[in-house]
């Protein structure tokens, strides 16, 4: 399976909104998108499966070109895509990132779920803040992030 995009138009500003991996098969994909976008770039990361080391190396081609003269916003970035940002600087270039989803667990019913964080509302200001309590959907009762909060936020102060 190979990465897809769909690009929406909404006054000034452009939606780039990724389906599936970023892999390979980024390489032959990305660069088309450069000169299909304006100057005001969001990039939806909500439908992106995983990204693998190939994909890592596209994308960073990728980010040097598009943020040539132009604002770039990340939002609905997924643990997969919040754990490249936190590894890799270049990974997100001069993006700011609006909003990150979080795994978490609850430790009384197993329920998994995600949980969304957005910048101005509930997205803390510092690693150390962490990201406060997350309620189980399914029972109610308090669930428990899946990896260690201060290294998951440690983007926030990079």
């Amino acid at each position: 399976m190979s990465i897809t995009s769909q690009i929406a138009r909404n006054g000034e500003w452009e939606k780039l909104s990724l389906f599936g991996p970023i892999n390979e098969d980024a390489e032959v994909h990305l660069p088309k998108l450069v000169q299909a976008l304006g100057q005001n770039v969001i990039i939806n990361f909500k439908q992106v499966e995983s990204v693998n080391s190939c994909g890592v190396r596209a994308w960073i081609t990728f980010m040097r070109e598009l943020e040539k003269g132009r604002t770039l916003v990340f939002e609905e970035c997924t643990p997969d895509i919040v754990s490249q940002i936190n590894m890799i600087p270049n990974f997100r270039g001069k993006a700011q990132v609006q909003s990150v989803y979080a795994s978490y667990t609850c430790p009384s019913c197993g329920n998994q779920q995600q949980h969304l964080f957005v910048k101005g509302q509930n997205l803390p200001a510092a690693a150390s803040d962490g990201g406060g309590q997350v309620n189980c959907a399914k029972c109610g009762k308090p669930t428990e992030m899946d990896e260690l909060e201060e290294e998951f936020f440690a983007w926030v102060e990079a």
